[in-house]
């Protein structure tokens, strides 16, 4: 077949949750099909990756775009009733080369993935015709109307109003997406089950996320040097929950935890850390913020311990099964691991407050044999239940 997959940000390389997914399915979809690829790019590294791309598609498009002007321009989105997301991703540019695409080639299916990437065929001189013919699919990912009213919650002032705009918004939105596309998929069963209560007609289905667990061996060597326990938190760091997840572990668990070990490292790991994040290296002895590095590999094999201390959390963490991947134990809060079902105690061990967070974490570095127990299990639990290969097979019975 000729699918056209439309991703909100460049898939590669995949070094963040949506990228992630997304490069996956293109690898998976290329090994059958002819794919044509269309993106967004708005990080400053991510124009390298193109000839890896290339190399996969049978075409490809992508426009580049600055931030900030794009986030001046998205902020009149509500002038229009519409999420900033939709406009924030949006681009003449690839919706011409859509267009041409679809009124030259037999494209048999079109692919979406997060619901941004919707407004290309909405806006499209084909939808009522020729794509109204074909199979629509739409990766939604998680139900990130439900995201956005968890951010308003957690905020206060114009902030609490403007992520309450979005979440009204991008319900509506995602009522139009479930009304319009054929497929509705999402990372998790209770992900599925949120959209329905939501959006009762929604023709939803989970397709869950995958590890790669030859590349995130727990084998590598790393070449970071320590002089004492090391603790590692890897994420996109200017994504609102893990910085909130960040600040909270640095101001009211790592002190603790300094107390049982003076000389312990925590190595905050992603790229674009926010300014709140920058400022927690400078204040709290012994925590250092990476930004951006090639390899996260490195940190997780240099970690005694790694934490996902998210306090919100949609889906499947994929910064939770690449850390189970190379072995390591963890600690999280429940919220970290809601999507992926791993046994707290046994998998992985989980804590709410501040005071057992500490005490998990201070418990596993007194106890070698325990950590490394922990990391067995983490790493056999992902091996039988995360494999990208099993997972996306539900995209053959779609196509099909």
């Amino acid at each position: 077949m000729r699918i056209l997959f439309i991703t909100h940000r460049i898939p590669y390389p995949p070094d963040k949750g949506e990228k992630i997914r997304s490069y996956n399915i293109l690898r998976y979809l290329v090994q059958k099909h002819d794919v044509y690829l269309a993106f967004i790019i708005d990080g400053k590294m991510d124009s390298r990756s193109l000839e890896v791309l290339s190399s996969m598609t049978k075409g490809l498009c992508f426009d580049k775009v600055h931030e900030f002007p794009r986030k001046l321009r998205s902020s009149l989105a509500f002038l229009h009733s519409k999420p900033i997301s939709v406009f924030y991703f949006y681009s003449l540019k690839i919706q011409n080369w859509i267009d041409e695409l679809l009124g030259s080639s037999q494209i048999d299916a079109v692919l979406c993935s997060s619901s941004p990437t919707a407004e290309y065929l909405f806006r499209s001189s084909h939808y009522m015709s020729g794509l109204k013919q074909m199979p629509r699919i739409m990766d939604l990912i998680d139900v990130d109307s439900y995201k956005w009213e968890q951010y308003a919650e957690c905020s206060r002032g114009i902030m609490r109003a403007v992520y309450n705009l979005e979440a009204k918004y991008l319900k509506k939105y995602e009522e139009r997406i479930a009304g319009e596309f054929d497929h509705i998929l999402l990372t998790t069963a209770a992900e599925r089950e949120l959209l329905h209560k939501r959006i009762p007609a929604a023709n939803a289905q989970a397709m869950g996320n995958g590890v790669d667990c030859e590349y995130f061996s727990n084998s590598l060597q790393t070449g970071i040097s320590r002089n004492g326990p090391v603790l590692a938190f890897v994420g996109a760091m200017d994504y609102y929950p893990n910085v909130d997840g960040a600040r909270w572990f640095v101001q009211n668990v790592y002190p603790i935890i300094q107390q049982s070990y003076p000389n312990i490292k925590f190595f905050i790991v992603g790229g674009r850390p926010s300014s709140a994040v920058r400022r927690l290296a400078q204040t709290y002895p012994g925590v250092e913020v990476t930004g951006y590095v090639s390899d996260v590999r490195a940190y997780l094999s240099a970690a005694d311990v790694c934490v996902i201390p998210l306090h919100i959390a949609r889906g499947v963490q994929n910064k939770v099964l690449e850390a189970m991947a190379m072995g390591k134990a963890l600690v999280c809060t429940p919220q970290a691991i809601e999507g992926i079902h791993a046994k707290p105690g046994k998998d992985v061990l989980t804590a709410s407050d501040a005071d057992a967070f500490a005490g998990a974490v201070t418990r596993l570095l007194d106890d070698r044999n325990r950590i490394k127990e922990v990391g067995i299990r983490a790493r056999t639990f992902v091996e039988e239940h995360f494999s990208w290969e099993n997972n996306l097979a539900l995209l053959d019975s779609i196509f099909n």
